[in-house]
């Protein structure tokens, strides 16, 4: 069978949603009063910049190099360190608005970059069950 990657778990409340490219919190606790909904969205080099760090660096360092390689170079982009840092900046900024720790993507000072969180759950779907539920006849 044949699996997609739908997006990722990130602890009991945020959900990555790679389709849509937002990354969104929904409270899990019941004993909330108030319902606070958060929701961000990526530009493109950011969402390849995360999808690729949470494909490749919850178990171990990614270097500049291979981010440089596989993010900018393969998507078209001029490979830049000032850049690199500047989408990482922003992107840790974004993570912490949802409340994620500041080093959810932590720096490994010269040898590169590892998420900073135990929490991580990529989650999958069947296309097999895709197309038999976009291939019913509707009423």
């Amino acid at each position: 069978m044949d699996y997609q990657l739908h997006g990722f778990m990130i602890g009991k409340e945020i959900h990555f949603d790679i389709d849509n490219g937002r990354l969104y919190r929904l409270p899990s606790s019941s004993t909330e009063r108030n319902f606070i909904f958060g929701s961000i969205f990526f530009n493109e080099t950011m969402l390849q910049l995360f999808i690729y760090l949470l494909l490749h660096a919850r178990h171990k360092k990614v270097t500049k190099d291979e981010l440089l390689k596989n993010v900018w170079e393969e998507n078209n982009l001029i490979p830049s360190t000032q850049r690199l840092w500047q989408v990482l900046n922003n992107l840790n900024k974004k993570l912490h608005l949802l409340g994620l720790p500041g080093d959810f993507i932590q720096n490994m000072k010269g040898s590169g970059y590892i998420i900073n969180h135990i929490d991580v759950i990529p989650i999958y779907y069947k296309l097999s069950d895709l197309t038999l539920t976009s291939g019913k006849e509707k009423d």
